[in-house]
């Protein structure tokens, strides 16, 4: 209803298409999920998992965690039925259409906002009525607020400036009343992505302030951050900090 009336038509939301998970799953299985998903180590092993996922080995996933939690991981995803054995010792994803993390994490962006934090959430989301590309990650509605969160998997090396500035036109459209760019990496901000944002915004009076470490902030409604220390706490800093903004005297 808060998108309905701002004149926006709900074209297409939460879809499971593409997510790693069957939307049959059971609930207590999801629930676990969601909880593993709140690993970074155990995120980059399903990025990696994703794209061999027609055949790999345990071998093939040790980049990032070690083989002993690599294959604690895999144990998990053959007992959710998330990924099989195959001859050889090898595996392969059962969800074949699954091809990107990016739909898994924009659901999990969206559940940390409903479990933790008691919003009301879609992912996924296409709206009519927007001029610049109406393709939204999460929205969410807390406090009679409305809020807006780009959830990008790639390291900051693969995001161009195209991509943040069609973010900033979709807020523009959308004019919520808070926003994150959120890019679920350990990597520095500020080499790359935030001087975007400070090119896009130059002569308009906008500065980008650092925060705390890698999260940045525009007059603390616009939030720049990576996912140091984790999600959860970097979400919830960004709500605290728009919340506790302003002066009420």
């Amino acid at each position: 209803m808060m998108l309905k009336r701002r004149g926006f038509s709900i074209l297409k939301e939460n879809p499971t298409e593409y997510l790693l998970f069957p939307p049959d799953m059971d609930p207590e299985d999801i629930a676990t999920f969601y909880e593993m998903m709140k690993k970074y180590s155990f995120r980059l092993f399903l990025r990696d998992v994703i794209k061999r996922r027609h055949t790999f080995g345990v071998e093939e996933l040790v980049r990032y965690s070690t083989r002993e939690w690599v294959e604690r991981y895999m144990e998990e995803l053959v007992g959710w039925g998330l990924a099989e054995r195959v001859d050889g010792g090898r595996y392969r994803l059962k969800r074949e259409q699954v091809f990107s993390f990016g739909d898994t994490l924009e659901w999990f962006v969206a559940m940390i906002m409903e479990r933790e934090f008691g919003a009301h959430t879609l992912w996924g989301v296409r709206l009519g009525g927007v001029e610049c590309g109406g393709d939204f990650d999460v929205i969410a509605g807390f406090e009679g607020r409305l809020l807006y969160v780009e959830v990008k998997s790639s390291p900051p090396g693969n995001i161009e400036e195209e991509g943040v500035v069609e973010f900033i036109k979709r807020i523009e459209a959308l004019r919520p009343d808070v926003a994150i760019f959120l890019n679920d990496t350990r990597l520095r901000m500020k080499d790359k992505i935030v001087p975007f944002f400070e090119g896009y915004l130059e002569g308009r009076g906008l500065e980008v302030e650092r925060l705390r470490g890698e999260l940045f902030g525009i007059r603390d409604r616009l939030f720049i951050t990576n996912s140091t220390p984790d999600i959860v706490s970097n979400l919830g800093f960004c709500l605290e900090r728009y919340l506790r903004s302003g002066f009420w005297l």
